[in-house]
């Protein structure tokens, strides 16, 4: 393989694909990328045996082939290269000769036979949505994800597909986040999968805003293909949750909070936490929400909100990182909260006059 490239739209490339590669694997291959020449363009990938990524960038292939780079020593030299075209040439013994201006290095490298297949998707038919819809979709629900893989089956995002209706849900037993989506999503067509966090966050990555992207789903395989780049993944089996049932249907007291002023607020009472001690205790009144933060050998610290609120008083204890993630994605000038008593779940969603709620979060409270 001899392929001619400019440094930026190489670097840019391997930038794409060299975050699934692991710092450490058991498998030598899986810390290389794979750059197949062909044509007028190469096709750079990188797998963890789970997430894989490929993107395509168009160069000058004076000889097609293919070969595998160390990921770590690629992505380390190129921004350190002159602004120029490199060369890339494997020679004999899978050895690579870089250049680039005055500058000549020698790689040693792996056979790219070493390199694990990914899934091609073949007669697929994909699923078709706007990628700001999916990118938006994640970015609200993603940060409730579980990150204990004891709870293997809520390590990931549920992607479910029904009734012309895009629904993305995240839970790690102590909240949940749903949001839902119906504009360009097709109907007629039903899908429930979980995506593991990983691919979540890389889609969230690497996703626009215009653009259209293709999404493929088997029994145990997705691929989401846009902008001359394609990802597959592994899927999460087990069972998720059943995300309706956990949703409060009979809470009764709702207060309207000003959003940014509600963000503020709950930030305040941030720094008077610990890791020991992370709660703040809302007090609901006429008018009035009252928080208040009591940490031993640091100190206290109360605050007024005015709120939307007639009802009868009530108090109840929240971890504030929780209700802070979900607050900095609420676009809506008012924030709804929505309680029961001091021992149940509250509901945190954007204030609106729809009749469906396409957000909601659900945080447990903290025992007073």
């Amino acid at each position: 393989m001899n392929i001619i490239i400019p440094r930026q739209d190489l670097l840019e490339t391997v930038n794409k694909v060299k975050t699934v590669v692991a710092a450490k694997s058991a498998l030598p291959i899986l810390s290389h990328i794979l750059m197949e020449a062909e044509g007028s363009s190469v096709r750079l990938a990188a797998t963890d045996l789970k997430v894989s990524i490929e993107c395509s960038v168009d160069c000058t292939v004076k000889k097609p082939g293919a070969l595998t780079v160390s990921a770590q020593r690629l992505s380390s030299m190129l921004p350190e290269l002159p602004d120029q075209d490199i060369s890339l040439n494997l020679t004999e013994n899978n050895v690579i000769e870089l250049e680039c201006g005055k500058i000549e290095t020698k790689l040693f490298s792996m056979s790219p036979d070493e390199f694990p297949p990914i899934r091609s998707f073949d007669g697929v038919e994909p699923f078709v949505f706007r990628q700001g819809t999916l990118k938006k979709l994640f970015q609200k629900c993603s940060f409730a994800i579980c990150t204990d893989q004891a709870r293997y089956n809520l390590t990931g995002l549920l992607f479910e597909i029904q009734d012309g209706r895009l629904t993305v849900v995240a839970t790690d037993g102590r909240r949940m986040s749903m949001a839902n989506d119906d504009e360009g999503i097709p109907s007629g067509v039903e899908a429930k999968v979980i995506i593991p966090s990983k691919m979540v966050h890389e889609l969230e990555r690497l996703l626009n805003e215009e653009q259209e992207v293709q999404v493929m789903i088997d029994e145990s395989q997705a691929a989401f293909v846009f902008d001359r780049l394609r990802l597959v993944t592994a899927l999460i089996e087990g069972n998720f949750p059943n995300y309706e049932m956990v949703i409060p249907k009979k809470h009764d007291k709702e207060a309207l909070l000003d959003t940014s002023k509600f963000i503020e607020a709950m930030r305040r009472t941030r720094t008077m936490t610990n890791e020991k001690f992370n709660s703040v205790r809302l007090n609901l009144g006429d008018g009035i929400l009252k928080l208040k933060v009591v940490t031993p050998e640091v100190g206290e610290y109360e605050e007024e909100l005015e709120v939307d609120y007639a009802g009868e008083k009530m108090e109840i204890a929240f971890n504030p990182d929780f209700v802070l993630e979900v607050l900095r994605h609420i676009d809506n000038e008012k924030t709804c909260l929505v309680l029961k008593d001091g021992m149940s779940p509250g509901v945190v969603k954007p204030y609106t006059e729809a009749p469906r709620d396409q957000y909601v979060n659900v945080v447990m409270p903290i025992r007073i």
